[in-house]
């Protein structure tokens, strides 16, 4: 569980490590796209709107169709819900056979998940390996890549100063279009570099997902199956990174190759600069010796002229005014040579002025050009920053469904516990009902028992009235019947004393039978209780999980209220963070755009000024050579040609003055701009801070989530423990009936034993009535046997009094087999022979009801006899009176036979009240065996009446169980289906974005054609007209199609779903 833990810690590191990086990577693609968006022209702009509108109406079919087949769905489960009790019986026939599946399945598939997840870690730290090759790797090329830009920016810098010096504009279109080229060459690797990036981070994810799928446990052999699959793409997919990183590597060679030719060129091309500046000096100094030798050829010749010309007038004359003359003009000739001087310093230090103006301006466009770098890099960022917000979206989607899903466990977790309250309310009805009928099966018990006693004492009057019938009954008609009776009854002696003997034998193998039943009562009593202290603790453990689970399921509610709480906080700290950061973000962009502008316009306003200047400057040298020629020409002018000089001079001074303070100014302004700057680095510093507490939040949030989700995962497992120990339970049940059934059939074995010794008895009983009968008729042989039938009589009472003991240990064994049976009636089986006992039973009560019917017609045969035995024993008494008084001699004979019937006929009476007491104490005891086990089978009854109503309900709450765990299973398939659908429609959607940014890359804004004259000022000046490319339009007419596809389709599934209504 610690490792676990560690290894779940890590990864919701690396998580958040990713997260921070996709939010950075979305915020520099946030003012990327910002940026690249303000300078796309309005056509372009309108026709990425109507694309945006139209994929979010097409976003909403989307979800309104699936909304429609939701709706569908549910409509087909009611109708199929609603069908017949003989296809729900199927169902939960194939739900049983799919739950002993599904644990068959189960158990393979943990098997399987231990073999998958030591791969996944496998390929866990093989990906790991490639992906940490790749960062170097990529850290390499961006390094690379770096340096390159830094040469060619600077190779581009000195291409350009050098190419405008010398004007010589073709090559330096062809260096410029070549470093264009590289230039595209480079961005176009780092999209890939970026896009690799994106892959793997996307990759990393699935991964993840993976994870989260696999911990699960419940993943199905298909789903293994496609982890496999997934794993086998990832695998092709490094395979392809790698060789895309080595196509990379190649291209980064062939882009060196590219820039060492272009340095090769770039040295030739110096070369070639340094050979053509040094003819143009030569060809310099040829001009100047030309102009030099032709201008003292010109004053040569005119001087000659004019010294001829003033010789042939005046050379007489003028000659001393001449030399005063010009002497003076030597004098103002050394002056004015002076000034030249001086002015010619001073345009030297103009030109120098001029100069380092030009490399101001120069490391102004450098500037420039680290500005449009940064402004790219702003543009990536951008695009990066909204890639991250669309990973961050798609994570804050998962988290809201995995928060539905905990609903949804909650839900059905509530739904379990109503369940459960509805079972514990059917059984305590239940068992109301079932104490209503052991309430009225005891009065009809009662009730039994009080007509029975009525007929005891029924029976009891008509004993005693027969006893007073045969005490008047005559003892003469009484003698001549017992004679008769004695010889049969010697015979039946005989008999009775074999019966015995055979009886004995049997009860003695009955007792073994017995004890050895008691060793088996015994041992199954031990299990029983054992299995009792079992069920017992499993009894309690299921309520010490129930209850924990309770309490856990408590805490998480909690605990969710409260994450819930901390997540809505953490959303609106950092919905304010983000308003203010992009508020903060906006003033910068729109105060930098302001200040690059006004920038671009001083700077084109400088670069104008310095052209003007550089005019002004060849028009003072030009004018300064005609001031020469003239100079030599008229030299009587030369003040005035010096005033114009002194005038430009201070013009041209005043002109640079007024640049240096420009320049002062736009020097401070840099400083304001640059102090701007570190105010706003400041507030995104602050933002910064802002945003990692909002996100150290959002982490702790997303940590309280997993720990959530932990405790659910551990629910899982105390449902799958629960699960276990009902199928343990469940096991238990069945070792039971087993042990039960064959008690069941033990006791079968001595109920049909019992059976057949009652058969014997009541054979006893009909051939003791038999016995009674013929002893009525052979009364009158009992005189010659009456010490035989005493000995008789001492062998029947002890007969007797065994049958006493083998019928009480009869009965002790029944009340130990009705206890075994009151335990083990547990089962179900024991359902159906119970009840074929109480058959039997009812049987063997109706039987001994028509028992006491024939002994109560035999006692009205015997009333009767005794009835016909009064009148001949009146006839006889008539008799011997009239003998009385016919022969009175005979009178002691008379009163001997009179004193010996009426001894026989005592000695009758008592044998006769014995058999009707033994048959009196054989009834009651039949009477009493008969209650005992009607109250037995009554209670053996209602027990399995309760056990079938307790199986009954587990059975329906197993089947409830079962069908919410195929719900639960069709709502985790739609799910699944649901998102990866979303998936395939997110990686289209992706597409089509990176088709529409290649698109729109692609339909950027062309510069206007270049003239042959280059110069400073127009070399930045491009056209902000453009024409929108036809493939947004025919991206548009393709998203209506879809839109139109998308509403037909709605209509349709919105006539199907009234149809099913209706």
């Amino acid at each position: 569980m610690e490792k676990e833990r560690e290894n779940l810690e890590k990864q919701l590191k690396e998580r958040v490590n990713e997260v921070d990086q996709l939010k950075k990577q979305v915020n520099k693609l946030n003012t990327d796209r910002a940026m690249w968006l303000s300078k796309q022209p309005q056509d372009v702009n309108a026709l990425m709107a109507e694309k945006q509108e139209l994929r979010k109406q097409l976003d909403r079919e989307q979800s309104e169709k699936q909304e429609l087949f939701m709706q569908i769905n549910s409509m087909i489960a009611k109708l199929a819900d609603s069908g017949d009790q003989d296809e729900i019986n199927k169902l939960k026939s194939d739900v049983n056979s799919l739950k002993r599946e599904l644990e068959a399945e189960k158990i393979g598939s943990n098997a399987e998940l231990s073999r998958l997840k030591s791969e996944l870690q496998k390929a866990k730290s093989e990906i790991q390996n490639s992906i940490n090759d790749g960062d170097k790797e990529k850290e390499s090329m961006e390094q690379e890549i770096e340096n390159l830009q830094r040469q060619l920016n600077i190779k581009t810098a000195s291409l350009q100063s050098l190419m405008l010096a010398k004007s010589d504009t073709n090559k330096t279109d062809k260096l410029t279009e070549e470093n264009e080229s590289l230039k595209l060459k480079v961005e176009d690797l780092q999209k890939q570099v970026s896009g690799f990036m994106t892959q793997i981070q996307d990759k990393n994810l699935e991964i993840a997902k993976m994870k989260d799928a696999l911990s699960v446990g419940d993943v199905s052999r298909q789903n293994l199956d496609s982890v496999s699959e997934k794993l086998a793409e990832m695998d092709r997919t490094l395979k392809e990174e790698q060789q895309q990183k080595s196509q990379l590597r190649n291209q980064t060679e062939t882009l060196k190759n590219a820039l060492s030719a272009s340095e090769d060129t770039l040295s030739k091309l110096k070369d070639k600069l340094a050979t053509f500046e040094e003819n143009a000096l030569e060809l310099k100094n040829e001009n100047a010796r030309l102009k030099m030798s032709e201008r003292d050829a010109t004053l040569f010749d005119s001087g000659r002229i004019k010294e001829l010309q003033q010789a042939l007038g005046d050379e007489r004359d003028n000659n001393a005014i001449l030399n005063v003359q010009l002497r003076e003009k030597d004098g103002k000739i050394d002056r004015i040579q002076v000034d030249l001087l001086a002015s010619e310093s001073r345009a030297q230090q103009a030109e120098e002025d001029v100069r380092e103006m030009k490399e101001r301006i120069m490391k102004g466009k450098k500037d420039d050009d680290s500005n449009q770098l940064l402004q790219d890099e702003l543009r990536k960022t951008e695009q990066k920053y909204q890639e991250a917000q669309k990973k961050l979206e798609n994570f804050e989607a998962s988290i809201r469904q995995q928060e539905s899903q905990i609903k949804e466990l909650n839900v059905a977790l509530m739904e379990s516990k109503q369940q459960l309250e509805r079972l514990g309310e059917q059984r305590s009805g239940e068992e109301n009902a079932a104490k209503e009928e052991i309430k009225k099966l005891r009065n009809q018990v009662q009730q039994t028992e009080q007509e029975l006693e009525a007929q005891k004492k029924r029976v009891q009057e008509m004993a005693e009235d027969r006893k007073v019938l045969e005490s008047k009954a005559s003892v003469a008609d009484e003698i001549s019947t017992l004679m008769s009776s004695l010889n049969s009854l010697r015979e039946e002696n005989r008999q009775y004393e074999e019966e015995v003997r055979s009886l004995q034998t049997d009860i003695r193998t009955l007792q073994d039978e017995v004890y050895q039943q008691q060793d088996a009562v015994s041992d199954w009593k031990n299990r029983a209780e054992k299995a009792e202290d079992d069920l017992e603790k499993q009894s309690h453990r299921v309520r010490d999980v129930e209850s924990s689970r309770d309490a856990e399921i408590t805490r998480l509610e909690n605990e969710k209220r409260q994450l819930e709480e901390q997540l809505e906080k953490a959303e609106q700290e950092q919905g304010q963070a983000s308003r203010e950061a992009s508020e903060s973000v906006r003033n910068m962009k729109r105060e930098m755009t302001e200040a690059s502008i006004n920038s671009d316009r001083q700077i084109q306003t400088l670069k104008e000024k310095t052209d003007s200047l550089t005019r002004e400057l060849e028009s003072s040298r030009r004018r300064m050579e005609q001031l020469q020629e003239d100079q030599t020409k008229f030299v009587g002018s030369h003040d005035e040609i010096k005033t114009q000089m002194m005038k430009d001079l201070h013009e041209a001074q005043e002109g640079m003055e007024k640049l240096n303070i420009e320049i002062g100014q736009l020097k401070a302004k840099n400083e304001t701009l640059q102090s701007e700057l570190e105010e706003s680095e400041h507030l995104s510093g602050r933002l910064k801070t802002q945003l990692e507490q909002a996100e150290k939040k959002i982490e702790d949030t997303k940590s309280q989530l997993h720990a959530a989700e932990d405790l659910a995962d551990r629910l899982q497992e105390a449902q799958i423990l629960s699960g276990n120990v009902e199928s343990k339970f469940s096991d238990l049940q069945k070792e039971n009936k087993i042990e039960m059934e064959q008690i069941i059939e033990n006791h079968k074995k001595e109920v049909e034993k019992l059976k057949e010794e009652l058969k014997k008895s009541h054979t006893e009983h009909t051939s003791l009535e038999s016995v009674l009968e013929e002893q009525q008729k052979e009364l009158f042989q009992l005189q010659n046997q009456l010490q035989d039938e005493k000995e008789q009589s001492s062998s029947f009472v002890a007969l007797n009094q065994r049958l006493e003991k083998s019928e009480k240990e009869k009965e002790s064994l029944e009340e130990r087999l009705k206890e075994h049976v009151s335990k083990s009636s547990d089962t179900s089986k024991s359902i159906y022979d119970l009840e074929e006992k109480l058959s039997e039973l009812v049987k063997t009560n109706d039987l001994l009801v028509k028992d006491v019917e024939k002994l109560s017609s035999s006692l009205e045969s015997k009333t009767q006899q005794l009835k016909e035995a009064e009148a001949e024993k009146k006839t006889a008494l008539e008799a011997i009176e009239e003998l009385k008084y016919a022969t009175p001699a005979e009178n002691p004979e008379i009163e001997e036979l009179t004193s010996e019937n009426a001894r026989l006929a005592g000695e009758l009476l008592k044998f006769h009240s014995a058999a009707e007491k033994s048959l009196q104490l054989e009834k009651e005891k039949i009477s009493k065996q008969f209650e005992e086990r009607l109250k037995t089978v009554t209670l053996e009854k209602t027990q399995l009446a309760s056990e079938l109503q307790m199986a009954e309900s587990k059975r329906s709450s197993l089947e409830n169980q079962m069908d919410d765990l195929r719900t639960q299973v069709e709502t985790a398939e739609r799910r699944r289906r649901v998102d990866i659908h979303q998936l395939e429609s997110l990686r289209e959607e992706l597409d089509q974005v990176k088709n529409d940014n290649e698109k729109l890359k692609s339909s950027t804004p062309v510069a206007p054609p270049r003239s042959n004259t280059r110069t400073i000022s127009n070399m930045s000046a491009m056209t902000n007209w453009t024409q929108a490319d036809f493939s947004d339009c025919e991206d548009l007419t393709r998203l209506r199609t879809e839109i139109d596809k998308q509403k037909r389709l709605i209509i349709v599934l919105r006539r199907k779903l009234q149809g099913l209504q209706q």
